[in-house]
């Protein structure tokens, strides 16, 4: 199991990777094909596009043809479409290779996180925080990769990184071997958990409860997504910064993300999901408020790493929570949220790409402070049905 886990740990390292390739170089791709950041913000949408659909025909392959050979395949691709990319081809073809780009990582995101929930089910919070530190490494390292590219005036080689690890993934995924049996032994930490409720949950309430999550999903998906695709331009545009030191907090951001849920491996340990939540998004709408106050560059990469760290943890604790909520679902609920932070991925950088042409700076970053507020009130919604479950626990208890 340890191969497997260090494995699916690579797997979201390429994910990360890729998906913020795009983001990294939006001005230089942008500025190549003399291009708007609203067809910027529609090639974000293509892509998230491809994501939505990569859901469905993920566990479609995951049936027919086994979990390897999904995500064998999904680096394969990964690994032709990235190589492709390289040479710059027409803008139509940026478009239809990004969307096979954004196919595969839904492949590698549902099928990695599917199998962790379903052979760590005590450990469910901790794996999967390991797994979002190997993604938010490789979202920090190609911001990196590309700020040096950049400067060298070869911006495009940030696809040949990816394509290179890809395949290797790939080559690797058709070896690896692994047990369907959850590993576990007294000395490994398990997750600090709400205490499930024991009355019976109907399927109406189930549905209720799982839309719940999947807009939470979607909202918070919406902050990432656009952060991911445009702040670097924001920084060139609100803060006055070079591209150069643009590109730059895109790797802030990610690089406080690792911290971030390195430390969410710990806590998770000792803070039950839904306060864990809470208090990272309240801090994560009080930072991005503070974007409107602080408009000099300092304060932006001060504000930045700030805003990484707290929303580290959001998405992995969010599916866990879920997952927790309505047991016996983890295929289900884990394929429906990855496919709903596709759809927020999708939705919002158009909308943000859309107002950075049309609108003062200050409404994109309104429209983003606005997100975390309605995954604070879903929150909310969520934890009060855990107090009514639990007062209903109470008076079966006293009725025995």
């Amino acid at each position: 199991m340890k191969k497997f886990a260090l494995a699916s740990y690579l797997m979201y390292f390429l994910a990360g990777l890729v998906v913020t390739t795009i983001g990294a170089i939006m001005p230089q791709l942008l500025g190549h094909y003399n291009l708007s950041y609203t067809e910027g913000g529609t090639l974000v949408f293509i892509g998230s596009i491809g994501f939505l659909i990569g859901v469905p025909l993920s566990a479609y392959m995951m049936h027919r043809f086994g979990e390897k050979v999904t995500l064998a395949s999904s680096a394969l691709i990964i690994a032709v479409t990235q190589s492709m990319m390289l040479t710059l081809p027409e803008y139509s073809w940026i478009t239809v290779l990004n969307f096979f780009n954004s196919l595969s990582v839904s492949a590698i995101e549902v099928v990695v996180a599917a199998l962790v929930m379903e052979r760590f089910v005590s450990r469910r919070a901790v794996t999967m925080s390991y797994l979002e530190v190997s993604f938010g490494l490789g979202a920090l390292g190609m911001p990196v990769f590309a700020s040096g590219f950049i400067a060298l005036g070869h911006w495009q080689w940030v696809f040949a990184v990816t394509g290179l690890i890809s395949l290797v993934m790939g080559i690797v995924w058709m070896r690896i071997q692994y047990s369907r049996e959850e590993e576990t032994s007294s000395n490994q930490a398990v997750d600090a958990v709400e205490v499930a409720p024991s009355a019976t949950v109907t399927g109406r309430h189930k549905i209720v409860l799982l839309s719940i999550f999947l807009l939470m999903i979607f909202v918070y998906c919406g902050i990432e997504g656009s952060l991911n695709n445009f702040l670097s331009s924001i920084f060139i545009s609100y803060f006055g910064s070079s591209e150069y030191y643009a590109s730059i907090s895109i790797g802030a951001f990610w690089g406080a993300m690792v911290i971030g849920r390195l430390a969410t491996s710990w806590i998770i340990r000792r803070v039950n999901y839904s306060r864990f939540l809470l208090i990272s998004m309240s801090l994560s709408l009080l930072i991005l408020l503070a974007f409107l106050v602080f408009r000099q560059e300092w304060a932006g990469y001060l504000l930045v790493p700030l805003l990484g760290f707290t929303m580290s943890g959001v998405y992995s604790i969010t599916m866990v929570y879920a997952n927790h909520t309505l047991p016996n679902m983890a295929r289900t609920v884990t394929s429906l949220i990855t496919g709903f932070a596709g759809f927020g991925n999708a939705v919002f950088p158009v909308l943000i790409g859309y107002t950075l042409d049309r609108a003062p700076i200050q409404v994109s970053l309104m429209l983003i402070a606005s997100y975390a507020v309605a995954f604070l009130i879903l929150l909310l919604i969520i934890m009060g049905n855990y107090r009514k479950w639990k007062r209903v626990d109470a008076d079966e208890a006293i009725k025995i």
